[in-house]
């Protein structure tokens, strides 16, 4: 088979995909009017939304026949709306979300570490099967574009969990054991529960904090997750503190890096400079913020609980790592 592909999105995945896809015959057009596929990857559901409905977005360019599969984070709400979209439109679409197991591997891109819950409808899903091949080495298909998202946030929630967990309990195995005077640790290490904290305890142990599979992917995904809870005024406290965690380890330096460098978060200021972090740029932004007049929670300013953990927590349909 060959077929010409058209890729917009996140470029770092597609140097991952790219020579496993020019392997199963699909070679890159320069113009998405020639491709036979288009393949989208983005970071923030507003690079999406601008990609297929913005001003000369991929709905006016694609041509008649083309084949649109989407591999991004989003709501299925989103997803269900990209998939009417495109097929009112008289397009072929198919849904279906990275899944990454290990998301600390170094190599966490390939297509064993990848698999896919996926949807399309009238031929779509079969006409996608061989790209979906070349990428994912596990798919699922699903009853709908929304179950693809939400099952892929369903996994993304609980490795956001297991992951900080992994990075919390290391922090006080390392603190604890340091101090000899107050346990004698005899080689003891951190035992793991489940799949992720293992995978992000043999990283955090190994100090590989570099991988294919990055904090600013990582908050995609679980941006993602919280706007599905807005959605039907779910609060998800968990994911949402994961969220912030991440987001300041991306505020010192760190969103190229894998998850499991939010261990550092729990270290030293030289810890995270010897993998360059620099947390004065978290002094200056905080410090900014806490010179600006404050004034003292009073639980008459808010209507409830809701609104009170809204305004704490704050709510976005993005992120920046600028």
């Amino acid at each position: 088979m060959m077929a010409g592909l058209s890729f917009f999105g996140n470029q770092h995945v597609l140097s991952c995909l790219q020579e496993r896809l020019a392997q199963a015959g699909f070679h890159m057009e320069d113009h998405v009017e020639d491709a036979d596929v288009v393949l989208t990857c983005c970071t923030t559901m507003t690079e999406l939304e601008d990609l297929y409905f913005g001003e000369a977005g991929l709905l006016q360019k694609m041509r008649e026949d083309a084949l649109v599969v989407d591999m991004s984070a989003t709501t299925p709400n989103f997803a269900h709306e990209i998939n009417s979209v495109c097929v009112l439109s008289g397009f072929k679409v198919c849904i279906a979300p990275m899944v990454v197991k290990d998301k600390m591997a170094g190599d966490a891109l390939t297509a064993s570490n990848m698999r896919t819950f996926c949807f399309g409808e009238d031929g779509a899903l079969e006409a996608a099967r061989p790209l979906l091949e070349a990428i994912y080495g596990e798919m699922e298909e699903v009853a709908s574009p929304g179950a693809a998202q939400l099952a892929r946030s369903a996994i993304a929630l609980q490795d956001s969990s297991e992951i900080v967990a992994a990075a919390e309990v290391y922090a006080l195995f390392k603190n604890v054991t340091s101090s000899m005077s107050v346990v004698d640790a005899g080689g003891l290490k951190p035992q793991s529960c489940a799949p992720q904290s293992m995978f992000a305890f043999r990283a955090m142990e190994e100090r590989r904090f570099n991988g294919s599979y990055t904090v600013e992917m990582m908050m995609s995904e679980l941006s993602s997750v919280m706007m599905t809870a807005d959605d039907h005024e779910l609060i998800l406290p968990q994911l949402e503190a994961a969220f912030h965690m991440l987001e300041l380890l991306c505020v010192i330096g760190g969103a190229d890096k894998s998850p499991a460098a939010i261990c550092l978060v729990f270290g030293s200021d030289q810890d995270g400079e010897a993998y360059g972090l620099d947390w004065s740029r978290a002094d200056s932004l905080y410090s900014e913020a806490s010179s600006d007049d404050e004034e003292p929670y009073d639980e008459d300013d808010y209507a409830d609980e809701d609104e009170y953990l809204d305004d704490i927590f704050g709510r976005s349909s993005g992120f920046s790592t600028n």
